[in-house]
């Protein structure tokens, strides 16, 4: 299609497809492109920055635990069972531990590797929706403002669910576009494989949440055309099918080992909890959401107003309505739960991400638009704060600044007013690029350079460093008193007991090569247990610090069995 003849398709309502539907190379290059960019934006810190508590934690150790036990259908952190989610990710972080060659010894990059390669199919899958639904410049645009966005940027580096989960519904809703814009509705086997297969990943990765989105955009669209057409050409009963053969074989092995406990708990408990209640600290009041977006989807979140405010006014074109289908109902589903979460979301993103790439590439959005000069004013303010607002964190909790920081965050800022020169002169191309650059900036300052040195915030790392330096054998029983955060587990070893002063006294007492990390206020309790035949030693070591969970302030001691 040419120009005119999108527009006229636009004021048509016709579907449409991209310009270079016909011509690969165009898409190779700039698929291309943007794996490139989105390893150089997701990759750095990947493998320094520590492991995070609490969600993380679980999710590695758990996978870690099926390499040690070779159980990989009943999932288990330590000796409690892990029933909120199926097991998706747990056998795709073990499978690539398994695949790496370190096998039960893999170091935690490997196990983030899926979020890795989760966030790349995202920004690739964007292109793709982006492309199908407008142009090859569209998709591009819509690729490198996905890829820029800081929430995808801190899921890429965590080992758990939401990037993975995130290129599940892109996967099926790039082959859902692929169906809408035929204008014969005819059935492809690739497309509908593609489309079928990502519902049954998403399933075993999270259960109903790729589904729910995929479905409500097909029933959305489809009740606007008042047709059945676009269902059917999805091969529904083949793909239904295909999906059920994905997933029922792990349902029906966990429901017979659980005895229907993975069931009342992942169902009754944890998605049932959500919605009818905050869990974990977690609940907030519709349009929490909305405002959470503004600060995790940056910069995209700079754009999106003004182009939303201009897909109302297009509502009818086929290309829009289709990204509305997407976002707004699920949105609106998940600022009802009551249970709250900046990555609930995260899928919703690259809808905004290409509705805001359409709009620049029809014209329809640039500096020629009231409210433009403004509006991309806040990618320079967003630099600035974020990269000096780490800095400031830092010097707060370790007490002296970083100088690396400190000039990580002067460039970012520079590459900040850049891109708001830029794009307030309507030089796009420039604009972006500096746009880019900025969020790859502030992901390094922070992945990279400023939470990995920021020591005070990772005790459970300091502790483990302490327990190999005062260990007297190889596998000391090791008791943590005062401290349950899960990544102690997968630092100090799946035997570690977290537990109370009295336990971890039997404990001491009962091994021959013991360590007991207790806290400082916990001591008493601890020594009081020992009783005054086993009194405790002077401690070995002493370690002070935080956990970005809480960020509590503790002082830990360690005790060594003589």
């Amino acid at each position: 299609m040419d120009e005119q003849s999108d527009k006229q398709a636009r004021a048509e309502g016709e579907p449409i497809s991209g310009k270079a539907q016909g011509r690969p190379w165009p898409h190779l290059v700039n698929l291309l492109v943007l794996t490139l960019v989105a390893f150089a934006l997701f990759a750095p810190g990947i493998s320094s920055l520590p492991l995070t508590d609490r969600d993380e934690a679980l999710y590695v150790q758990a996978s870690h635990q099926m390499l040690e036990t070779g159980d990989w259908v009943d999932i288990r952190f330590q000796d409690e069972p892990r029933y909120k989610k199926p097991a998706g990710i747990y056998w795709i972080q073990a499978a690539a531990a398994e695949l790496s060659g370190y096998g039960k010894d893999a170091p935690l990059w490997i196990y983030r590797l899926p979020s890795l390669a989760g966030a790349v199919l995202m920004v690739l899958f964007t292109y793709g929706i982006g492309a199908t639904l407008g142009t090859a410049r569209a998709g591009l645009i819509a690729g490198l403002l996905a890829a820029s966005t800081m929430l995808i940027g801190f899921e890429a580096r965590i080992a758990k669910t939401d990037a993975m989960l995130c290129a599940t519904v892109l996967a099926a809703e790039f082959a859902l576009a692929r169906a809408y814009v035929d204008p014969a509705r005819a059935r492809s086997l690739p497309r509908n494989a593609l489309f079928w297969a990502a519902m049954g990943v998403g399933i075993l990765i999270k259960g109903p949440i790729t589904p729910l989105i995929a479905g409500l955009t097909l029933v959305v669209v489809s009740a606007r055309e008042r047709s059945a057409a676009l269902w059917r050409s999805l091969s529904p009963l083949k793909g239904i099918a295909f999906m059920l053969l994905l997933v029922l074989p792990w349902l029906i092995a966990i429901g017979w080992i659980s005895g229907g406990a993975f069931f009342s708990k992942a169902v009754g408990q944890d998605m049932l909890g959500k919605v009818a209640s905050g869990q974990e600290s977690h609940g907030a009041p519709p349009g929490m959401h909305l405002l959470v977006a503004l600060g995790t989807f940056w910069p995209l979140s700079v754009l999106a107003p003004l182009a939303i405010v201009q897909a109302w006014k297009a509502r009818r074109e086929p290309a829009i309505f289709f990204l509305i289908a997407w976002v707004v109902p699920g949105w609106l589903i998940f600022e009802a739960v009551a249970t709250k979460l900046p990555n609930y979301v995260l899928p919703f993103m690259p809808a905004l991400a290409v509705l805001v790439a359409l709009s620049l590439d029809s014209g329809a959005l640039g500096a020629a638009r009231r409210g433009w000069r403004v509006s991309v004013a806040f990618i320079a303010v967003g630099a600035v704060l974020v990269g000096f607002g780490l800095n400031i964190a830092f010097l707060i909790y370790q007490g002296h600044a970083s100088w690396q920081g400190l000039v990580g965050a002067v460039i970012v800022a520079g590459l900040g007013v850049a891109a708001s020169r830029f794009l307030a002169a309507g030089r796009l191309r420039s604009g972006l690029a500096a746009t880019v650059a900025a969020a790859g900036g502030l992901m390094l300052l922070g992945y990279a350079i400023l939470l990995p040195a920021a020591r005070q915030l990772w005790l459970s790392d300091d502790l483990a460093e302490a327990v190999a330096s005062v260990r007297r054998c190889d596998a000391p029983a090791v008791s943590v008193v005062g401290y349950g955060e899960p990544s102690t587990v997968f630092r100090l070893g799946t035997g570690t007991l977290r537990t109370t002063a009295p336990a971890a006294a039997e404990a001491f007492r009962t091994n021959d090569c013991a360590i007991a990390i207790v806290s400082a206020n916990n001591r008493e309790a601890f020594v009081t247990a020992l009783g005054e035949a086993d009194k405790a030693p002077e401690p070995a070591a002493t370690v002070s610090g935080r956990n970005l969970n809480g960020m509590k302030l503790r002082t830990m001691l360690l005790f060594v069995k003589p």
